[in-house]
């Protein structure tokens, strides 16, 4: 029996801050956390651009580690489509640090999912994201 894919068991390792529209930072930004979010991602955001150009090789490796990691949402799996994600996004429309701080402090999805884990009847370290 194949075990069901659900979007815990899709979350990337940390978030990825990305610009809304890089040539409008104004708009503000929105934080990719999943492997969905990710995949929507590439066709969104600035990053489609970088699908054709000098960027074009990030962009596929961003997406078949997305891919991957969607198939087969190991740990590897999924530390593999977070490292290429976030070396897309740094090099196609990177985020200053004051404001992906903001947007996604350090910690907080796991205090976040720490307190919902009760409610779901797993122990916290479930939620953490980390294989500690």
């Amino acid at each position: 029996m194949r075990e069901s894919i659900t979007e815990t068991s899709q979350s990337l390792p940390a978030p990825v801050v990305v610009w809304l529209d890089p040539d409008r930072p104004e708009f503000g930004t929105t934080v990719i956390t999943t492997v969905p979010d990710g995949l929507a991602a590439l066709n969104r955001h600035g990053i489609h651009n970088a699908r054709k150009g000098p960027h074009a090789q990030l962009w596929q490796a961003a997406a078949t580690a997305l891919n991957s990691a969607s198939v087969e949402p190991s740990t590897n799996n999924l530390r593999l489509a977070f490292e290429a994600t976030l070396r897309l996004v740094k090099r196609v429309a990177p985020v200053p640090t004051h404001v992906r701080v903001m947007s996604a402090p350090r910690g907080l999805r796991e205090r976040v999912m720490g307190l919902l884990a009760p409610s779901y009847g797993l122990p916290s370290r479930a939620f953490s994201g980390r294989a500690d």
